[in-house]
């Protein structure tokens, strides 16, 4: 198979403003936000690199609120707990983000990157889509009809007494794996989910709605229950829910130790923990970096 192995910047500024309604089409409703204070920050779009998440750490404390990385070719990316994540060169786009926030957001509602990040991606896979396709697994999975396609990892970068704390947010989604080219049978790709998108429009799409929802969302301080123009009117935590894969399934939580827990995913709190209801009633809620895996209780991805 020939793939596209070098992305176009040029293409991805045309799909970021076209997502933006750049010009008189802006949505006043988003409050007509079209662009970061100083303009877009120029892309990193990269032939090949080891690690998107690496190379904007690497940027250093010059880099401008949502910088980027891209590459379609990753090939030491690391996800949650360190487990690698490999695919074929121009199969998968790598992107690492930078998230600024000024320092009235609290250290504890960046927590809420990962989510955050989880719930735009879902949105501009649905755009793309023309259907709701997407929905997020907790605590930091895509799935597009049922099986993963993308998975995301946040980093806090503390900032200087008396200054906002930054987040380096990595996201690596499938395009156009096979399904003999992807490692699991729980995962899929765009393309075998009958989602025609190119590299550029992914990543233009993507890098347009974090800006606009991470810009209201500092201006509430990184609240997670005050409603957003950019979610629809919907706080973080409601959209969060209602996108969720996880909610409403009996779950089976693989704790460190070796030890488990089977039960109701009801509910996220607002710190962004897991309320899973066992057999006898009682709630458990249950952070994210506590979790080894979480896979439905009938072998079903959520």
């Amino acid at each position: 198979m020939s793939r596209k192995l070098v992305l176009d910047a040029a293409l991805v500024a045309t799909a970021r403003d076209a997502a933006l309604g750049a010009g008189p089409s802006a949505s006043a409703s988003d409050g007509g936000w079209s662009a970061p204070l100083g303009g877009w920050p120029e892309p990193v779009l990269k032939d090949f690199t080891g690690s998107t998440n690496e190379d904007l750490a690497g940027l250093g404390s010059a880099a401008a609120h949502l910088s980027v990385v891209s590459t379609l070719d990753q090939r030491s990316g690391r996800g949650r707990l360190d487990r690698q994540w490999v695919a074929p060169a121009g199969a998968c786009l790598a992107t690492s983000l930078l998230l600024r926030a000024p320092a009235a957001v609290p250290a504890d509602s960046l927590g809420w990157s990962t989510v955050l990040v989880a719930l735009v991606a879902a949105r501009t896979v649905n755009e793309l889509a023309g259907r709701e396709a997407a929905h997020v697994k907790w605590p930091n999975d895509l799935l597009v009809d049922g099986k993963k396609v993308a998975g995301i990892l946040a980093r806090l970068v503390p900032g200087e007494p008396g200054q906002g704390h930054s987040v380096v947010v990595g996201i690596g989604i499938n395009l156009d794996q096979s399904r003999e080219e992807l490692p699991v049978g729980t995962a899929t790709s765009l393309a075998m989910a009958g989602i025609e998108a190119s590299a550029e429009a992914v990543l233009g799409t993507l890098w347009a709605r974090l800006g606009r929802i991470t810009h209201e969302w500092f201006e509430v301080r990184g609240s997670v229950t005050a409603p957003l123009h950019s979610l629809g009117g919907e706080s973080v935590l409601e959209a969060a829910r209602r996108s969720s894969a996880t909610l409403g399934n009996e779950v089976r939580v693989h704790l460190p130790g070796g030890s488990e827990l089977v039960g109701i995913a009801a509910d996220l709190d607002a710190d962004g923990c897991l309320m899973v209801r066992d057999g006898q009633g009682e709630m458990h809620h249950i952070h994210a970096g506590d979790v080894v895996h979480l896979r439905r209780s009938d072998g079903g991805y959520a």
